[in-house]
């Protein structure tokens, strides 16, 4: 088999492929004579349809088969005889038969090769935080929210009660659409109703019936009820104010911690570290990346970039459908994720580099050390550290994490760091955000 390679663009390519000897016409005939046993036509028995028949109906389909297998096989083998990696599907430009040979020529992509990875003027903002007394305090408090009851009261509503009412709304008489609840507790001051109709609540006892009036904001979500006035008649069927539960013992045993109050702040407290320690490493992660990609300017091939775009538009896809979102009549654009795509594949190309030219691996207690820690907050952290130990999958993910870190912490060691310092919650919010 012969090949020659030639360039037609930065990272185009033309291989011309000779397969000698290709015996494309014994092959075709073996093809017939295989699948003459299956050849049924009219007039004959299975089998028997004579082979001159054969021919005549199934030559052509046996001739592409044949073909189509050989360039298959011979591409494979020229690629790794020429040690080339494709970027994109290669695409056949020409075929001939020539004698009892096979030439095609193919285009396709390659990656670039990336001679270096530049660090130069690159300074990087590194964020610290720590999780403080009041940051725990403030996460028992939303525990206790969490698990908040109510108690019933005879007297009227006022602010930060919950009243539970019946209401049916009504537009110059007339009821209208999403103007209707049954049971519906409404927490007078806490926004979830328009703070018209909340106010009005207060001063209002279970089994009373009301009536509410009140004009809908002119940027209300609801199109329909723009502007207009409405009225709501309103039964009160029961008014109740907050209960939260003490801390104390009890409380630890309700949030499923033995050992009192203190063994629930520890808790807490390994549960929130363990939480900003992955926030912090994501947010600094981004950055070190983001400056990668910005200093190196690296040419990329479509072929990669398109399937990353599309790959992150199933994705967005996916995440939407699971917020329950009917993404059916949303008009996905690939183009608007072409840049992300493209940023992504940079980054690829470059960690591939640095990981190459500084001989970094997953080192295996690093590997070790990254299960242990999400076995840590699972209540049998032996079966969750065999289950990723076992699962091939789960461990190659695991070790890219490792490399990637590994990556991120010899950036660091090469280029200017500044550590600024944050807050627990201001950490998290960003992380939400992200």
């Amino acid at each position: 088999m012969q090949v020659t390679v030639e360039n037609v663009s930065e990272l185009g390519r033309r291989m011309t492929v000779t397969v000698e000897d290709a015996n494309i016409e014994q092959a075709v005939q073996e093809r017939l004579k295989a699948i003459q046993p299956t050849v049924k036509m009219s007039g004959f028995r299975p089998g028997k349809v004579p082979m001159k028949m054969v021919a005549q109906s199934h030559a052509g389909s046996a001739r592409r088969d044949v073909i189509d297998a050989l360039v298959q096989s011979s591409m494979q083998e020229a690629f790794t005889q020429e040690e080339i990696n494709p970027a994109s599907p290669p695409h056949i430009e020409t075929m001939n038969e020539e004698d009892n040979s096979l030439v095609y020529a193919m285009v396709y992509d390659v990656f670039p090769d990336v001679k270096e990875v530049n660090l130069d003027g690159i300074s990087l903002e590194k964020t610290t935080a720590e999780v403080q007394d009041e940051d725990v305090d403030t996460m028992l408090e939303t525990l206790r929210q969490q698990r908040m009851t109510w108690d019933p009261l005879k007297r009227a509503a006022k602010e930060e009660d919950g009243v539970t009412i019946d209401f049916v709304g009504s537009i110059d008489g007339e009821e209208f659409d999403g103007g209707k609840g049954t049971d519906v507790l409404v927490v007078i001051g806490d926004g979830n109703m328009l703070p018209e109709f909340e106010n009005q609540l207060i001063g209002k006892k279970a089994g009373q019936e009301t009536t509410i009036t009140m004009t809908f904001p002119a940027d209300y979500r609801a199109e329909h009820l723009q502007g207009k006035d409405a009225s709501f008649s309103v039964t009160v069927k029961s008014v109740a104010k907050k209960k939260l539960p003490k801390l104390d013992k009890s409380f630890a045993e309700l949030c499923g911690v033995d050992g009192g109050l203190a063994a629930l702040k520890k808790e807490v407290r390994g549960n929130m570290t363990r939480e900003l320690e992955t926030a912090l490493k994501a947010q600094n992660k981004r950055k070190v990346m983001s400056s990668l990609t910005d200093n190196n300017e690296v040419a990329l091939p479509e072929g990669p970039v398109q399937r990353e775009a599309e790959f992150l538009m199933e994705q967005a896809k996916t995440n939407l459908k699971n917020q329950g979102v009917n993404v059916e009549g949303i008009p996905f654009d690939i183009e608007n994720f072409k840049d992300n795509a493209k940023q992504r594949v940079s980054l690829s190309l470059l960690i591939g580099k640095i990981i190459s030219d500084n001989g970094i691996t997953a080192e295996e207690d690093k590997v070790k050390a990254v299960i242990d820690g999400i076995a840590e907050s699972y209540e049998d952290p032996e079966d969750v550290v065999k289950f990723y130990m076992n699962d091939q999958q789960k461990l190659s993910e695991i070790q890219m994490m490792v490399v990637e870190d590994a990556v991120v912490a010899w950036i660091y060691e090469n280029v200017k760091v500044e550590e600024t310092s944050s807050t627990f919650s201001d950490v998290m919010n960003a992380a939400s955000a992200a």
